[in-house]
């Protein structure tokens, strides 16, 4: 897989300038900074072909460039890190019904793989097992569909889960669970379910649970309303 970037500064500098620069460090990282520079601009593009009302965000070139610059940046922070994840995006703009660009975080949900993708069960279908298995009375006897739903309900809480609505614990999972998605489509060991599934109770109480999962959910309705 071809990576988009490891040097996150030198690429923007890239996109900034509009032009290579001739950086101060040695040749690998100029090396990675030019593919850095033809990824995005080979992105942007394919973009202004698959959307054709593209003026609508970038009306100008300072603004096209300066797009350029908070893309290669939300990209890198976002976990796109290959070519393959970003064929998966472009692959998706072009299914979509609208001529408009969308936001960078939208774009990378695009990139992003599905459960279902990679053999898995979908969010709600995973979601609705978790909440099972955090019961109490399933101790001992929890039966996990992967080791992906299991690590992902490890890391929103069996104790803190069930202590939160339908709408906050769905987001708050999904995002564990999207984690766990990723590492199986890069081929990573999850590592085996423990045999003692359910951890010591959390020192939370609901109010911090639910207040941290709210956070979440406004953070993710933001990112998807750019």
């Amino acid at each position: 897989m071809r990576a988009v970037s490891s040097i996150a500064q030198s690429a923007v500098s890239v996109v900034r300038s509009g032009v290579l620069a001739d950086f101060e460090s040695d040749s690998a990282q100029q090396a990675q900074s030019e593919a850095v520079g033809k990824i995005i601009n080979d992105l942007f593009r394919e973009l202004r072909t698959i959307r054709t009302a593209w003026r609508q965000a970038w009306p100008d070139k300072a603004a096209y460039q300066a797009a350029k610059a908070v893309w290669v940046r939300a990209l890198f922070e976002g976990g796109v890190c290959t070519q393959e994840q970003i064929d998966m995006g472009l692959a998706r703009c072009r299914a979509e019904e609208t001529d408009f660009i969308p936001s960078p975080g939208k774009f990378i949900g695009m990139c992003m793989p599905t459960p279902e993708m990679v053999g898995l069960p979908a969010v709600e279908t995973a979601y609705e097992q978790a909440m099972r298995n955090c019961h109490p009375a399933m101790r001992g006897r929890e039966k996990w569909f992967h080791p992906a739903v299991y690590h992902a309900t490890a890391a929103a809480g069996f104790h803190s889960l069930p202590l939160l609505s339908r709408e906050l614990g769905l987001t708050s999972f999904e995002k564990r669970y999207q984690v766990q998605v990723c590492r199986v489509w890069r081929g990573e060991d999850l590592g085996p379910i423990p045999l003692a599934e359910l951890t010591a109770s959390s020192s939370k109480s609901a109010p911090e649970v639910g207040n941290s999962a709210l956070a979440e959910l406004r953070a993710k309705r933001s990112g998807g309303s750019r």
